[in-house]
């Protein structure tokens, strides 16, 4: 038997992938109840290895016993408290109808000219958010436009680096106790973050680096961190993460083996789509491989009109199955 007819028989050997653990941590803005997002996160995933893969790499993908780090209940309860308006039962509706539309196209049509072509005919598409973006996060960051854009587009991500509040310590608690006891056990491990998701795991595995709390498992890392729709490369962001104020080796997490890093045309979110040339010294200090960067087209819809920030819209690309099925049979 071939090797890859053994990788993908009906009888896979499970014994390699049960030491593999799976975090998954969603992003900004109002959210659904934790239990129908998960749905959504792990359909998308679950059709994208099947669809480029089969069954038995679903089969693998549950045996990493994926855990879903949910914190919707909290930037819900902020963003009501600043008069934001949100209908929960219309917009799972409408990331439903999103994922369908979705899971119609082939892997050959979202890869390439064509998914280029398909976006380009999607309704509502335009770039000014990302062009504001742009124009906004580097020429003139300082004199504090980023950070009005940042409150203006993204007020939850401003106010997790409020200092005077515990937003952002919230936040962060509903990944830490998780991750750490992954670690300390030893697991294989891939975290995969969506835009504010993407900042939570940075400054997580930053303290896992850094403080002495955690000594234990200091020393301990994480195989592949994924991240979609990533803030990352923003100068204000890049300012307000932890270790920002640090030099050398202790600026970064010293705990990734592997980044890979995803980004969608028109994502204002993501709009420096590069993070390998951000995270350099990361490289150079030996701290992690060379950053791999992607830049995709994200086809997905919201009420009605291009959104290419969408989580379910990267998370189901055949770039990010591929990057997970490797992790899986790695």
């Amino acid at each position: 038997m071939t090797q890859k007819a053994h990788l993908f028989s009906s009888h896979p050997r499970k014994e390699p992938f049960m030491n593999k653990q799976l975090f998954l941590i969603h992003g900004r803005d109002f959210k659904p109840d934790e239990e129908s997002l998960k749905d959504l996160w792990f359909g998308a995933l679950k059709h994208g290895l099947k669809r480029d893969y089969s069954e038995d790499m679903v089969e693998q993908f549950n045996a990493a016993n994926p855990q879903f780090i949910y914190y919707g209940e909290l930037s819900n309860k902020f963003l009501y408290e600043n008069a934001k308006k949100y209908d929960p039962k219309s917009d799972l509706e409408d990331r439903q109808h999103a994922i369908e539309k979705l899971m119609v196209y082939s892997k050959t049509d979202l890869q390439g000219n064509t998914s280029r072509f398909l976006y380009n005919q999607l309704p509502g598409k335009n770039s000014l958010k990302e062009w504001l973006a742009d124009m906004f996060a580097n020429p003139l960051d300082w004199v504090g436009f980023s950070e009005v854009i940042i409150s203006i587009v993204a007020p939850d991500m401003k106010e997790y680096w409020n200092f005077d509040k515990a937003f952002g310590s919230n936040l962060r608690c509903k990944l830490t106790g998780k991750l750490a006891n992954a670690l300390s056990d030893g697991k294989d491990i891939m975290v995969i973050g969506h835009s504010l998701g993407c900042i939570i795991a940075f400054d997580v595995l930053w303290k896992f680096s850094h403080y002495c709390e955690y000594q234990d498992i200091k020393s301990r890392k994480i195989s592949t961190f994924l991240t979609l729709g990533c803030p990352l490369g923003n100068e204000t962001v890049k300012k307000n993460l932890k270790g920002a104020n640090a030099d050398g080796e202790r600026r970064y997490p010293k705990n990734i083996n592997h980044w890979i890093n995803v980004a969608a045309e028109d994502d204002y979110i993501a709009h420096n789509q590069t993070l390998a040339d951000d995270y350099r010294n990361m490289s150079d200090l030996g701290l992690v491989e060379p950053i791999q960067d992607h830049r995709i087209y994200n086809l997905s819809l919201r009420e009605g009109k291009s959104n290419p920030h969408h989580g379910v819209g990267y998370l189901i690309h055949p770039i990010v199955i591929k990057s997970i099925a490797e992790w899986l049979t790695a």
